[in-house]
């Protein structure tokens, strides 16, 4: 049953990945990572009602829901892999240097391709995008009740377990 589960988590990751990417291709100016959420949330119904293909048996509610459930986290760790060479300064650093000629950049040329304000700015474009901020004309940064929202979770889930600096 383990290597059924396994083979079933390789098929669900599959799956994700080929309707992301397709989907990225008919829609390049689509955010990347609410593409990834939306095919996730959409295909999970699939996995709730794969078991006798997938495990070939027909399994009780809460064995298909274990499945569905297997489907989503396999969809979180598809997005968090995703988000990584964006997120991760050290992973954006190793692609910079992988794409460049030669794989070699002078740190001036890195500064170049991938600074703090292009960090930044990209970072605050995501934000204003998904509706958690409002940049103002004047540049001024603001919550919007979503943001003010999210803020509130993840100081909560910082300060549950304990995290004082991401550095």
């Amino acid at each position: 049953m383990l290597m059924s589960l396994v083979i079933a988590a390789l098929a669900f990751l599959l799956l994700q990945t080929i309707l992301v990417a397709v989907l990225s291709a008919l829609r390049p100016t689509a955010n990347i990572y609410i593409t990834i959420v939306v095919v996730s949330l959409v295909t999970a119904p699939i996995a709730f009602v794969a078991d006798r293909t997938l495990l070939g048996q027909a399994l009780g509610g809460d064995g298909r829901l274990f499945l569905a459930m297997i489907h989503l986290a396999v969809g979180g760790f598809l997005f968090h892999f995703m988000t990584l060479p964006d997120r991760s300064v050290t992973l954006r650093i190793l692609v910079e240097l992988l794409i460049a000629p030669g794989q070699t950049l002078s740190t001036d040329a890195l500064t170049r391709r991938y600074s703090v304000r292009t960090m930044i700015m990209s970072r605050l474009d995501q934000l204003s995008a998904a509706r958690f901020i409002e940049i103002a004309g004047d540049q001024r940064i603001g919550l919007t009740r979503k943001g003010l929202w999210f803020g509130w979770f993840v100081t909560g889930g910082r300060k549950l377990f304990g995290i004082a600096s991401a550095n």
